[in-house]
């Protein structure tokens, strides 16, 4: 009985010095500092914050706009997210919080063209956002409309391949000469209407004699003081405006042969090869 008893207590002596031991290893033995717990902590700041969300941190530094503030004033509740909880729509701010219904009450999924809110601006052009274009720009819509051209019947996405993309008109259209500035053709085309083709009166004659080759070359050799005048000092203002001789040259000539003659083309024949008076 005796050696029994002594046996069990030798096995639970083994047995309580091993578990110590055990528990030893596998712990680490960390001092501890109860004063770091003190005080509450602060906010976190958008560098503290970047050490992990680089991305978003670059995003917002290159493109963020007026979204360039603190990352808590929108992410009011921070690694929340749970996979299991699938809590991700719950703990992402909303965009309501701030922004109403600025692009009307049909387009309120703001992430489907915003889809990155740390570089909001940058918006993917897509068959969704391309559907909801004249929502904003009304203007250009009605005149797509208004003013009838090829430019009618191509989506907007065909051109504008990202939101607020300008092209180059060349990208489809040759120029009307050699070297032509691209500046050039919104002087005398608007985009959405390049039908209605308007100037000012100091463009260059080069554009006009693109199609109008035959008369300017007459207008060229010219020894008249019309050879000296751009076309958009007599052709002002519209396409295609052929302006009355008087608007330049005021009662020239006496009454008595204006009465006789009251077409100035009648004498002077062709106003781009005026003949020699001489």
């Amino acid at each position: 009985m005796k050696k029994s008893s002594l046996s069990l207590i030798v096995a639970t002596l083994i047995l309580v010095a091993s578990t110590a031991f055990a528990a030893k290893m596998a712990t680490v033995d960390i001092p501890e500092k109860a004063e770091l717990y003190a005080t509450a902590p602060a906010a976190l700041t958008p560098q503290q914050c970047a050490q992990c969300h680089t991305g978003a941190f670059n995003g917002l530094k290159s493109a963020g706009g007026k979204h360039r503030f603190d990352c808590q004033a929108c992410h009011t509740v921070i690694h929340a997210y749970n996979p299991k909880k699938a809590n991700y729509d719950e703990v992402m701010p909303k965009c309501a919080s701030c922004h109403t219904d600025i692009h009307g009450p049909a387009n309120k999924d703001c992430a489907t063209c915003h889809n990155n809110p740390h570089t909001p601006r940058k918006v993917a052009m897509s068959p969704r956002l391309s559907g909801s274009c004249a929502t904003c720009h009304a203007d250009e819509k009605a005149e797509l409309v208004k003013f009838p051209s090829k430019h009618t019947n191509v989506s907007c996405d065909r051109c504008h391949t990202s939101h607020g993309f300008k092209p180059s008109c060349f990208t489809c259209h040759k120029p009307h000469h050699k070297d032509q500035p691209i500046e050039a053709c919104a002087k005398c085309h608007s985009v959405h209407k390049p039908k209605q083709v308007t100037y000012q009166g100091t463009d260059w004659n080069q554009t006009c004699a693109s199609c109008h080759t035959k008369v300017y070359a007459k207008l060229s050799k010219s020894p008249s003081r019309h050879s000296k005048v751009a076309c958009a000092s007599c052709h002002k203002s519209k396409h295609g405006y052929i302006p009355q001789c008087t608007e330049c040259h005021t009662a020239p000539h006496p009454k008595s042969i204006l009465d006789r003659f009251p077409k100035c083309l009648g004498c002077h024949l062709d106003v781009h090869d005026l003949p020699s008076m001489k």
